[in-house]
């Protein structure tokens, strides 16, 4: 692999850890918003509402973890000219295309969470 490819690449992960971070701090704060709305409401639709999206939380930030965990092994194999400790069957770090359409899907889910929640707390 070229210097410059290689460069570029782990360029490209390092702005993935810093769009996964933020998106983790998002989270935290969506989190805490939800807290203040549970204070509030009673009723059962509102509560079913407030326990579908602590579970999404919990779950996008177990899902943010695994993926910054993975940039970071990514990182090291293209640091290390494709020597990889820890290969996740399940979690594929390769390369840095296969991260890239993880990353997509992981934009997708995200903003799709963060929007249904703005609606629901936008009504609340």
């Amino acid at each position: 692999m070229e210097v410059s490819a290689q460069t570029s690449e782990l360029e490209q992960i390092q702005d993935w850890k810093v769009e996964v971070n933020s998106s983790r701090d998002t989270l935290r704060s969506m989190q805490n918003r939800l807290e203040l709305l549970s204070n509030k409401k009673s009723d059962e639709d509102s509560l079913a509402q407030i326990e579908h999206f602590q579970n999404q939380f919990i779950r996008q930030l177990e899902v943010s973890d695994e993926m910054f965990h993975d940039l970071k092994q990514c990182a090291k194999k293209i640091s290390n000219n494709g020597q990889l400790a820890v290969l996740h069957d399940d979690r594929p770090v390769d390369d840095c295309s296969t991260m890239e359409d993880r990353m997509q899907t992981f934009r997708k889910l995200y903003n799709e969470l963060q929007e249904e929640f703005n609606a629901f707390s936008a009504f609340s």
